[in-house]
Parts: structure tokens; sequence; C-alpha cells
């Protein structure tokens, strides 16, 4: 793992390009002359900016990748609000796509773009890729598919560039037919005056990916209008949120809820993300509706809890009306999942907050188990056994 991170990393400053409106590439912050002020910051600054959230010390750490994702939502909301993005917007991903990218294929774009170097690099790279499904798959070589999950920075740097070749020749689709063309990770936005026009611009889409193995997910393509899209990601929730302006946040997180139930599209987790923090920061002064909007969004979506990071985790559990009945409903979360991201994260959060728990209610006893019960429960995973799980009870005081 450490040695795949690694090459991740070092490959991915030699052939990883900064294009305008494309986001989700590891240490790959693009800027775009579109953008607010805001996310035109130097390379010096956002690596301050990391360094001081412990972004180079922990191998685990998220921070730029959220970093790029507070960019993306504010670029969105820009283009949201300006006519001259166009009347309509089509949304669409990828199906499947880090188990769709074709290994060979993205070794021989490795190889072409670096010019004869790192080929040792490239090698090793390969047979990890080759292997590293081998639990389940025996030592049979892998043809498809990249890792995910707990070491997925160094897969968001390979899936990142996997589409650099389908970026530039679908950018200049959209610059000849006076499209504006926006990526994050295999989430992609097309602005255009007409609905022809964007319909039109999908098929391309879809032709430019297939010749890359990949398909366009039939289910999630719609073609919006700019208000729309601006309701189905609750990006008017989000500027209230920026706004600190809580009588705000609570009619427009009203509206987006009533949105929802009327059967419509709505970004539920980035609303209830947002929202967290947002309740969280208010303390005291939280009212009793946007609690309920966050318990009923953990109750109706179980999955949400084992998605969220140790930060996010011990505010939710802080501001519960029972922190251990919460801390308990996480644990279950984490362990019905199949993959050890979520159980990282959970063990993260003992880690890094476990006096903070004991503050709320979270005995050092019930932290305890809890570490032995994911341990014991993750006896297949040698990441979550040696990495995780000691150190989190080593923090336990």
């Amino acid at each position: 793992m450490a040695i795949y991170y690694h090459l991740c990393g070092y490959i991915g400053e030699k052939v990883l390009k900064k294009e305008p409106n494309v986001f989700g590439g590891w240490r790959s912050i693009p800027v775009t002359p579109r953008a607010p002020k805001t996310l035109t910051h130097t390379k010096d600054e956002i690596e301050a900016k990391a360094a001081q959230a412990g972004y180079f010390f922990d191998t685990f750490s998220d921070t730029m990748w959220l970093e790029q994702f507070k960019n993306f939502t504010q670029l969105i909301r820009e283009l949201s609000k300006q006519a001259s993005s166009g009347t309509y917007v089509a949304t669409t991903d990828i199906a499947n796509f880090y188990d769709s990218i074709e290994l060979p294929r993205l070794v021989q774009k490795l190889r072409r773009d670096v010019q004869g170097e790192l080929h040792e690099e490239i090698e090793l790279l390969e047979m990890f890729l080759a292997l590293w499904d081998r639990r389940t798959t025996g030592y049979s070589r892998s043809s498809k598919g990249i890792p995910q999950e707990i070491i997925s920075d160094g897969s968001r740097f390979l899936s990142h560039y996997y589409l650099q070749d389908f970026d530039g020749k679908f950018m200049d689709y959209c610059r000849r037919n006076k499209l504006l063309y926006v990526r994050w990770a295999d989430d992609m936005l097309i602005f255009g005056p007409s609905k022809r026009a964007l319909e039109h611009a999908i098929h391309r889409a879809s032709r430019i990916l297939l010749s890359e193995g990949l398909n366009l997910n039939a289910h999630k393509t719609r073609i919006l209008s700019r208000n729309e899209l601006a309701r189905n990601r609750g990006l008017d929730v989000l500027s209230a949120i920026d706004s600190r302006n809580a009588a705000d946040f609570r009619r427009k997180l009203r509206s987006a809820i009533s949105w929802h139930r009327q059967g419509n599209q709505l970004r539920l987790d980035t609303v209830f993300r947002a929202s967290l923090g947002y309740t969280f920061r208010l303390g005291k002064n939280a009212k009793t509706f946007e609690k309920n909007f966050l318990f009923e969004t953990v109750d109706e979506n179980p999955d949400i809890l084992a998605t969220l990071n140790d930060v996010q985790l011990i505010r939710l559990i802080s501001i519960a009306d029972d922190p251990k009945e919460m801390f308990v409903k996480v644990r279950s979360s984490c362990l019905t999942r199949p993959y050890a991201g979520a159980r990282a994260n959970f063990l993260l959060l003992i880690r890094k907050h476990s006096r903070g728990l004991v503050r709320i209610g979270i005995s050092e006893r019930l932290q305890k188990s809890s570490v032995e019960m994911i341990a014991r429960e993750s006896g297949d995973s040698v990441i979550i056994r040696t990495i995780c799980a000691p150190p989190a009870l080593a923090a336990i005081p």
C-alpha cells in the first residue's frame, strides 16, 4: 500500500495536467478564470493549508479532496447564476468508473506521457494494479479495475489521469459548439443554450468515452435548467451557510426538504454534510429543526454514516440527544459496509477524538470494546488490524 501510494504521487507530479474547470486529481488543484477569486490560491498557499491540516502526515487525510470539492461547488454555484453559462445544463457520470478502468490502456498512457522516464516506477505500478485484489481473485492478473476506499488518494490520481485524453477531446468539442464543460472526478456537467445542443454533446461524450472502454450512466443522465440544477444540488442551502445567516439557512433548508419530498432529485448527501457542519458551529443556537433534519436523514439513509470522516462523525455524535446511542449507530453502520474505508474512519474517530468522546459520555470501555469489535470483524483486512486498530487502542486514555 505504501509503495502504491508513493508511486501514484511521484508519477502524478509528472503527468497530471491542470485544466480549467476540471477537478479531482490527487494534489492537482486546478483554477479557472471564471471562478471566484477564492479559487485562485497559489500552489504554496494550498500546500501550506494542507500541511496545517496534517495532510502530509496522515495517509488517510481527505483534506485536499475536500478542498477541491469546495472549489468545485463554488464554481457550480457561480455558473448556475450566470445567464452567459447557458439556459440548460446536462449532468451525468461514468458507470462503474473505478471498476471499468482498463489497466493495459492506463499503463500505455503513462508510458506515452513520461517519454521514456520512470520505467521502473511504472513497472511496479503495473504489477501492483494487476494483483491488488488477489485475496478475491487469487493470483490471476487483473486487466480492469483500480483500488478504492482508504488508499483512494492514489486511485483518485489514476482515475483523474485516465480521463485526461477524454477531457482534451471533449473540451475541444465544447469550445467549437459554445458549450461549457465542468468535471469533478467522474461527475460531469455541460452548460449550453438548448436541450438539443446538450443531447448532441452527451452523444459525443459517450462516443469518446467508449473509445476509452467507459460508458456514461444512462440512469443518471439528465438535462436541467440552471435553476433546477441549483435546487438539485442544494446550492441555496450552501450559499446561506456561507453567509452565516441562520434564519436564511433554515428557510432554504426547509425549501430544499419540501422540494425533495415532492419527488424531485436532491443531492441529499451534500446538503446533509453542509448542514451538519453548520449546525455544529451554531452550538447552543442550533434549533430543533435542523437537528431533526440530520437525525431523520440518518434514520432514513443509514448508509450515509459510513461515508462521513472523523470530524463529521464527532460532530454528529456531539449534537445528538443521546451521544452514546449515536456512537453505537455509527459503529453498526460501519460494520455493515463491505469495504474497509468506513471502518478505518470509525477507528480514526477514536484515535483522534477519544478524549472528546469521553467528555460527551462515550466511556473508555465502550471505545475499547468498539475497536476490538471492528478488528475482530475485519479479520481479512491487514490494513484495519495492523495499521488502524492499534493506534486507536493506544489513543484511549
